[in-house]
């Protein structure tokens, strides 16, 4: 996820999970954006003190619905006209209710109804009887069908009065994604295409303990598939490197037997598949089953078999209209080898970069890419983040298939 460029207005109230928004707030600034401006509600700051918040945000923090700017205009007026959406976190059951039927009796109700045309992201955190609660259950059907209101959807967990249910605070993952969801710049672009995407490096047992793998992070595909579902594809990301907080579903594997049983079982039913993993051309033709000991000066040897094939078994089975996006790190020849992979392979694209940089592929958190179609020049993507360039890549993959 990339905020580069985005005002984001978080607006903090009464709770005892108040104190999370100071992680979100840095995570937010981590991540890019451009300025995050602080609210608290009167209770709020007998939580989180207004200076906190500040000291975070890099901002005057706003506490009172009666505020003016240096121009005599309501603060909860200029938060809507430099924000580009609003994140209320926690949200309380009192200022669910006061949304709920239209109430503004505090700068953070006020500022929810001025953002007309622009998200209002609510994350609850209550007591599981108070969530649970039927008045509760009917101010949020009424919120779900404000069309600019979004509703985090809490976990269950262990709460602050020691009962545990639904309730606690989503986690910092869901909520940003949630907010990425809601303001990307490309939302709705790939809106009822399916889409299958893989990450992270396989491995190969050589005993319970020992593994043949490669130093692919997972990155460059968890992006592709955070990006893909901002813009409304339909995801499912297989990888070896599950992450936390995805609201699409993500199926764990290990090896590259695992990884072939897992994308064969959900290819046929995705238009678009793009085959980020860094999957392990080898395995272990014997994996001890018990560890092995080590002898001193012996030496010992490890017969290697090839695994299959899984991207050239995709492209030689490829059902009409579905698009099969390969990836090849090379660390020479780079758009020569990955020519060769993309013809022998039936790929509609490949994506292709330099592995032999560190400031770029497998572990970084950049890239920069070269991607090939059948016909056409090189497509050149210079070095940005990971998120930047799965967005320009889908972009370009969604103007010449999808347009």
């Amino acid at each position: 996820m990339d905020f580069s460029g985005q005002t984001i207005a978080v607006a903090i109230t009464g709770g005892i999970a108040a104190y999370k928004a100071c992680d979100l707030i840095r995570e937010l600034y981590r991540r890019g954006a451009h300025r995050v401006l602080g609210i608290l509600t009167p209770t709020a700051e007998a939580f989180l003190p207004a200076l906190t918040v500040q000291a975070l945000t890099r901002y005057p923090v706003y506490t009172s619905e009666l505020a003016v700017d240096d121009h005599g205009v309501p603060i909860h007026i200029v938060l809507a006209q430099q924000a580009d959406a609003l994140l209320i976190v926690p949200a309380t059951t009192d200022t669910l209710a006061k949304l709920a039927h239209g109430l503004a009796d505090n700068l953070v109700t006020t500022t929810a109804i001025t953002f007309t045309g622009k998200p209002v992201l609510m994350a609850p955190a209550m007591n599981t009887r108070m969530w649970e609660h039927p008045l509760s259950r009917k101010n949020l059907d009424i919120l779900h069908a404000v069309p600019n209101y979004h509703l985090i959807q809490p976990s269950s967990g262990s709460l602050a009065c020691g009962e545990v249910g639904e309730g606690h605070l989503a986690d910092q993952e869901t909520i940003l994604q949630a907010l990425y969801a809601a303001i990307h710049p490309q939302k709705g672009l790939f809106q009822g295409v399916k889409a299958l995407v893989t990450a992270g490096g396989t491995s190969e047992p050589i005993d319970p303990v020992r593994v043949i793998s490669n130093r692919s992070s997972g990155k460059m595909g968890l992006a592709i598939a955070d990006e893909l579902a901002a813009m409304g594809a339909e995801v499912t990301l297989i990888t070896t490197r599950p992450p936390s907080g995805r609201r699409y579903p993500v199926i764990t594997v290990q090896t590259a037997a695992e990884m072939k049983a897992a994308v064969e079982a959900q290819a046929p039913e995705n238009q678009l598949i793009l085959m980020a993993a860094a999957i392990s051309d080898y395995r272990v033709a014997n994996p001890s089953e018990q560890k092995l000991k080590r002898t001193a000066n012996e030496s010992r040897q490890l017969e290697l078999i090839p695994n299959p094939d899984i991207l050239a078994g995709l492209g030689a089975n490829k059902p009409a209209g579905q698009i099969l996006v390969g990836f090849a790190a090379e660390s020479q020849a780079l758009i020569h080898h990955a020519t060769q992979k993309r013809q022998a392979k039936n790929l509609d694209a490949i994506v292709a970069n330099d592995i032999s940089r560190s400031d770029i592929g497998f572990e970084a958190d950049h890239n920069e890419v070269t991607v090939l179609f059948p016909d056409g020049p090189p497509h050149s993507l210079a070095r940005s983040s990971k998120p930047q360039i799965a967005r320009q890549l889908l972009q370009l993959l969604h103007q010449r298939f999808f347009a």
